[in-house]
């Protein structure tokens, strides 16, 4: 990978890593790398006495490890994704440049939309799924029925489009060629990286700032970051190994990973993704939080991208999931 795309995928790693943490992200990035370095191992817990219940936990535990639990709302969105592919030829690379949501109030009826909230947006469209019990029950185009042929002159953008913008972002990591496009402006959608791409000199005065202010700040911050995280970890039900593997489990059923795209899936745990525990809403149980890579030695390859998963520290769940292409938007 060369220095321009690692700049990228750094720049990206701000953005992705730790999004919902408050306060300052670049110092707690630090910090709670550092914390997880200065954690003791963690021992599994005891299982209750009662041995029905030893075995009904056994059994649950045993097929979370070897398999893998969606949350409902997790495994929505994997059913959403799987019916816009069916439906409109869209793979989870394309569906990268939308921004997803899944939004749902009883744990039944689910509502997963797609949505470009930008001038692209206008030639995009957004998607909407809705899901109940397990079952797709609706898929559907905002710019359905316009004329999709001709390329990027066509009325709207399709999944012919999107494969395109794969190929070209994958290539150059240059999205504003499309909004010349869209505005009329004369430009090679096919052409070299633009000059505005290229890495700005104040970006990297920026990262040595931010660094500097991340080491004067990371010893005041660092007990407390570890005690919050030391008490949803004493919870847990499971090692951290063993959450890694539920999480990794996870995002491979999610996304339908094959061979090759699992062999590049590999765990972070650095400055930029740390692992870390919290409490999760709203009844407080322990979640970890890891970030997952893959990244192809010889370019940008289908089901490369940053995967960002929370599972439950107590009974295995995935309960969010979150993949970034890289190339652009969020999934």
């Amino acid at each position: 990978m060369n220095e321009r795309k690692e700049r990228a995928l750094i720049c990206r790693a701000f953005d992705v890593g730790l999004s919902g943490l408050k306060g300052d992200p670049f110092l707690a990035r630090r910090v709670l790398a550092e914390a997880e370095k200065a954690a003791p191992a963690r021992r599994k817990k005891r299982l209750p006495a009662m041995l029905i219940a030893a075995l009904v936990l056994t059994a649950v535990t045993a097929y979370a490890v070897g398999r893998g639990l969606l949350s409902p709302r997790v495994d929505a969105k994997r059913l959403a994704n799987q019916a816009l592919e069916e439906k409109y030829g869209l793979t989870a690379a394309m569906l990268g440049f939308f921004s997803q949501d899944s939004q749902g109030n009883d744990g039944r009826h689910w509502r997963v939309t797609y949505d470009r909230g930008d001038e692209l947006g206008e030639k995009l469209g957004s998607y909407l799924v809705r899901v109940t019990d397990g079952q797709v029950e609706n898929v559907s185009w905002t710019l359905e029925g316009k004329d999709t042929t001709g390329g990027f002159d066509a009325e709207a953008w399709g999944a012919e489009q999107l494969g395109e913008m794969v190929k070209i972002t994958a290539a150059t990591h240059d999205m504003n060629r499309f909004y010349q496009k869209i505005r009329g402006e004369n430009v090679d959608l096919y052409g070299g990286m633009d000059e505005a791409d290229a890495p700005a000199a104040e970006t990297e005065e920026w990262m040595q700032e931010t660094d500097a202010e991340i080491q004067a700040q990371a010893d005041q911050l660092m007990k407390g970051l570890q005690e919050a995280g030391k008490a949803s970890e004493e919870r847990s039900a499971f090692t951290r190994e063993e959450l890694v593997g539920l999480g990794r489990q996870g995002v491979i059923d999610a996304y339908g990973l094959n061979g090759e795209q699992q062999a590049r899936l590999q765990f972070e745990d650095t400055v930029f993704f740390p692992a870390y525990f919290s409490a999760g809403h709203p009844d407080g149980h322990p979640v970890f939080h890891m970030t997952f890579q893959s990244l192809a030695e010889d370019g940008w390859q289908e089901g490369d991208g940053i995967y960002t998963v929370e599972v439950n520290a107590l009974d295995g769940t995935v309960e969010y999931l979150d993949y970034d292409t890289t190339l652009d938007g969020n999934g």
